[in-house]
């Protein structure tokens, strides 16, 4: 038998530069540094520093044996849960028969733009891994810058330059809280982009999974403004500390049953449905420990908003600008600061500065340019997450539950943390001697 049969090309000529996703390759990168005993500050990647909550554990325990195959849009009482959810936090009234379930909301973004038939526009800095779940449901992505004066935040003005003159349908990603800013947009802003959506009939994929930790638990739903316009995407990777358990939902409103229903078909032929086990896990407690959940999320966002003032700080002080984090994991501070000091060294490029970064101050960060911003910017997505989350929260109770918490907090239960910090700062002031 003939072992050297040649196949010739067997990827879309499209695809032929495809890679992983950027920040699962780096993360497994780090840790295999990590695990070979170097000492590396892991700053880029955003996984949740706490233990999945108790209430689902719990009630998976109970719900390990069930094996059957669920409705491809999702178990009913976890829809009804979910709906239930977004009425008391977002005083949105979602529809259950428009609820889509999956193995994390990713998939159901990557379904959606697979099945969808025009632009697609991603505001930058973007998540990674959009743009090239875009090329491969056979899209060319267009890109809408948001600068850092602008607090990373699209403009009303931005889409409008962007939409007016091309042509539809127009579908646009709107990551709110944002990854990698850590922005928060607030209702103004929020009805400002409404109202150039519906004039251009821009249709906005919210993906909203850093909501509940907004750390003033003031979050504005989209689906609450612009309800005919609005794909919501959000799961229970992040509030809920639980990645790995792959659980998210799309909720499209009545105006797009076709999408809806072609997103449906999408899952039907490629993951049948979302684990059952924890579909029912997840709804018991959305049922039954409501308090315990929320208490768990304000334990989240009081420490996480700790952390972000913290870290934006102490890099402020060594001259690194960077808009302090309103929700989630992340900010982005900027290193032009030390631009021309690097340059004399021949970086010159954000990859570069972080390459440099982790072999002489063993701080793991991404650029910006992995997040479709340019070579040369030098900001980066700090990912301000090591920390030991469990034992975090007991202190925060011992404390009694305290509205803000300061340094001393910081500084005391985040040593790894605090020490990562401490090694970039003395990077930045390396380059300024």
């Amino acid at each position: 038998m003939d072992s050297s049969i040649e196949f010739g090309s067997l990827i879309r000529e499209d695809l032929s530069n495809y890679g992983g996703a950027s920040n699962l390759a780096f993360n497994e990168k780090v840790k295999a540094l990590q695990s070979s005993g170097q000492e590396i500050y892991h700053f880029a990647f955003g996984q949740s520093p706490f233990p999945v909550p108790q209430p689902f554990v719990r009630h998976l325990r109970e719900t390990a044996g069930v094996n059957d195959y669920l409705s491809v849009a999702g178990l009913l009482e976890l829809r009804e849960e979910i709906v239930e959810f977004h009425k008391e936090w977002d005083d949105v009234s979602l529809s259950i028969d428009n609820l889509i379930v999956g193995p994390g909301s990713k998939e159901l973004i990557y379904l959606t733009m697979a099945v969808f038939k025009g632009q697609i526009w991603l505001p930058a800095p973007a998540w990674t891994t959009y743009k090239p779940q875009a090329c491969l449901a056979g899209h060319q992505a267009r890109v809408i810058s948001q600068p850092a004066i602008q607090k990373w935040k699209l403009r009303a003005e931005d889409v409008e330059s962007a939409v007016k003159d091309i042509s539809g349908p127009h579908l646009m990603v709107l990551t709110n809280p944002g990854n990698p800013s850590g922005c928060a947009y607030t209702r103004g802003e929020l009805e400002e982009l409404t109202e150039v959506c519906r004039k251009y009939k821009v249709i906005v994929l919210s993906d909203e999974i850093y909501a509940r930790l907004n750390y003033d638990g003031d979050h504005i739903c989209m689906s609450k403004l612009y309800p005919e316009g609005t794909i919501l995407t959000t799961g229970f990777s992040k509030w809920s500390s639980a990645g790995g358990w792959r659980l998210g939902y799309a909720h499209f409103p009545d105006s797009m049953q076709s999408l809806k229903k072609a997103v449906l078909s999408g899952a039907s032929h490629t993951y049948s449905c979302a684990p059952a086990p924890i579909q029912h896990a997840v709804a018991r407690a959305l049922k039954q420990d409501k308090q315990e959940l929320s208490r768990y999320m304000t334990a989240q966002r009081t420490i996480l908003g700790a952390v972000a003032s913290y870290c934006q700080t102490q890099l402020a002080a060594v001259g690194v600008e960077g808009h302090v984090g309103k929700a989630g994991y992340y900010f982005m501070p900027d290193f032009s600061n030390i631009r021309s000091e690097m340059a004399e060294a021949g970086i010159t490029t954000g990859q570069a500065m972080c390459d440099n970064m982790l072999k002489s101050a063993n701080v793991a960060l991404m650029p910006s340019s992995s997040y479709l911003l340019s070579e040369d910017d030098l900001a980066v997505r700090f990912c301000y997450v090591i920390f030991d989350g469990a034992k975090c929260i007991e202190e925060f109770d011992v404390l009694g539950n305290p509205k803000v918490l300061g340094n001393d907090f910081v500084e005391k239960f985040c040593p790894e943390l605090v020490k990562g910090v401490q090694n970039l700062c003395e990077w930045v002031k390396q380059w300024k001697k």
